[in-house]
């Protein structure tokens, strides 16, 4: 089921976890809002790249959040989060153009440009309230986190 242009409700509740997918799926269905929002969001995001976007993580219902050791105050719980990576232009370059864009993406709550055990990826969150200040942090490990200003 699409839920914008380019982002369906199967690529943001997909894993690749066999034993979760279908409750993961089950438990997204209450969040079809948050999930609206975040596409929305990710839409924004592609404009500004001007190329696709894969959604490595998206809604995570608590066991699959557990499973993969996400905090248990994620925002992916709440399908308000996806986790990305651009299709044809690096984590570094993105991560500096949505920066610089960010006023074309009114939407845009939190961007974390994460690199974790040789892995990279863009973590981002959408707003729920209009007013939210957009902010850009980077990570190395997940746990503590450095606002770029």
């Amino acid at each position: 089921m699409k839920l914008t242009e380019h982002f369906s409700f199967e690529e943001l509740t997909f894993t690749n976890n066999a034993d979760l997918i279908v409750r993961n799926r089950s438990d997204a269905e209450c969040y079809m809002k948050q999930l609206k929002y975040i596409s929305a969001t990710l839409e924004e995001i592609r404009a500004i790249l001007n190329v696709p976007i894969r959604v490595t993580s998206g809604f995570r219902n608590n066991a699959l959040n557990k499973a993969v050791g996400g905090s248990p105050t994620s925002g992916h719980t709440k399908g308000l989060c996806a986790d990305i990576v651009p299709i044809g232009v690096s984590i570094e370059d993105a991560f500096d153009l949505i920066q610089f864009n960010k006023d074309k993406c009114p939407s845009l709550k939190k961007c974390i440009k994460e690199k974790i055990g040789g892995a990279e990826w863009l973590h981002i969150e959408t707003k729920t309230e209009r007013f939210q200040p957009t902010k850009f942090y980077t990570t190395n490990n997940g746990k503590t986190y450095t606002e770029v200003s």
